[in-house]
């Protein structure tokens, strides 16, 4: 998997982060949380499992529980929201992280912004981004990572894939890439540049809001992660339709079909679980039972 792969699999999580700068109010949590959920009922032969990542977390806060084990072990296949293995995967991101129209990053920032910038990345990644001024700046948000949570980042999609090869089973992804490359480009431009800039000049901000929400998911707690993306103090709710609703409403029937087929392990991010247009409540619409398994 190359930089660029990982860049764009990890920016997600970057964009949660980014989202929750200033304080917000959580809600109280809901009676049963849990990152693992069992989907049974409609017809299924067996029970498929569904399970809540996030993109990048540092290996020592990674926890992979014997139930996760468990029902990876008691599943056919591992589906994610993309096929990671899918060596299409990287030329159509590849194509997806260039700007279009020759547009450059020099277009969207200042010359001071870039400046700072450039020089930014020079002292703290150890390159140059000169190099990759016609790249959309999301794609950074992947370069920057291992800075933020101040170590080298794992991902759970990672793991589960590893833990799919060991046991021969098949790796599938729940939408294509064109499909998640479409919702993140929602984003304009200047305002992914504008996300970076944020980032990069309120550090320290920002790894505080990546502590919150890693003791956020380590409490399971799908509902405080539900708001900790949506209070936005840079109006990230204003996409929460495109990066959230319409991949969740879009994403339904394929689940209903990959459990139909075969029971499978099914792995996407913890932010699309809660809220009225969450997967849980919308599989529970479509009368599959979908209960929480402590983990």
């Amino acid at each position: 998997m190359n930089i660029m792969h990982r860049s764009f699999s990890r920016c997600f999580s970057t964009f949660v982060a980014l989202a929750c700068l200033l304080p917000v109010v959580l809600p109280a949590p809901a009676a049963a949380q849990s990152l693992l959920w069992k989907i049974e009922g409609k017809g299924l032969t067996a029970p498929s499992y569904l399970y809540g990542t996030i993109h990048a977390i540092c290996p020592d806060d990674m926890q992979i529980t014997d139930a996760i084990t468990d029902a990876i072990g008691n599943t056919a296949r591992v589906a994610l929201e993309l096929d990671l293995d899918d060596p299409r995967l990287v030329v159509e991101m590849g194509h997806f992280s260039f700007m279009p129209d020759d547009s450059t990053l020099n277009d969207l920032f200042t010359k001071d912004e870039f400046t700072f910038l450039e020089n930014w990345f020079r002292d703290s990644v150890g390159m140059s981004i000169t190099p990759m001024n016609n790249i959309r700046p999301l794609f950074l948000f992947g370069l920057l990572i291992g800075k933020t949570l101040n170590c080298t980042p794992k991902s759970y999609e990672e793991v589960f894939m590893a833990m799919a090869r060991q046991q021969g089973k098949e790796t599938i992804g729940i939408e294509t890439p064109q499909e998640q490359l479409a919702a993140f480009g929602a984003i304009p431009l200047r305002e992914q540049a504008t996300m970076v800039l944020d980032m990069l000049t309120h550090m320290d901000s920002t790894r505080a809001a990546f502590r919150v929400l890693t003791e956020l998911y380590k409490k399971q707690d799908l509902d405080a992660l539900y708001r900790f993306m949506l209070d936005s103090g840079i109006e990230y709710g204003r996409y929460d339709a495109a990066l959230l609703t319409t991949r969740n409403k879009a994403w339904i029937p394929r689940i209903l079909e990959i459990a139909s087929e075969k029971p499978t392990f099914i792995a996407v991010g913890a932010g699309h679980f809660a809220g009225e247009y969450g997967i849980l409540n919308l599989l529970k619409k479509e009368g599959l039972r979908v209960t929480p398994v402590k983990n």
